[in-house]
């Protein structure tokens, strides 16, 4: 068996999806995920920024799967990110730290953002203090 893919994405809005959210998508199958059929209904569901391969302990999580695609979403103006980019992203960063290298996470962050502002040209962050800071 090859190795699996996991898909960093937007979701795509429509008559189904109602609210921005960023979009994890894991491969539990290569056959379903990787034809033109399995490759159509990503494209559906989410606008595709990045791609890299599961780690072994990830695989193992998507054996016990029954579908082709497992998603995991960070829905943008709800709590705790609130309509901030930069906290989505770092909320992201953090649920990788265990599978990720940090270099890696850093490229998938900046290709969610520049994908993320090529999709909303006048997004501005949220102006409210989100969390304390002391320096």
């Amino acid at each position: 068996m090859g190795k699996l893919k996991v898909y960093y994405g937007w979701a795509r809005i429509g008559n189904v999806r109602k609210k921005r959210a960023l979009s994890v998508m894991f491969e539990n199958e290569i056959l379903g995920c990787r034809s033109d059929r399995g490759q159509r209904c990503l494209r559906t569901i989410q606008d595709t920024a990045f791609e890299r391969y599961q780690t072994d302990e990830e695989m193992d999580d998507g054996k016990r799967q029954n579908r082709i695609f497992t998603e995991y979403s960070l829905f943008l103006d709800e709590r705790p990110i609130n309509g901030s980019l930069e906290r989505c992203l770092l909320i992201n960063s953090e649920s990788d730290k265990n599978h990720v290298s940090k270099a890696v996470r850093e490229k998938i962050a900046e290709a969610l953002r520049r994908a993320f502002m090529l999709a909303n040209p006048g997004y501005k962050e949220p102006s409210s203090q989100l969390e304390l800071k002391f320096e």
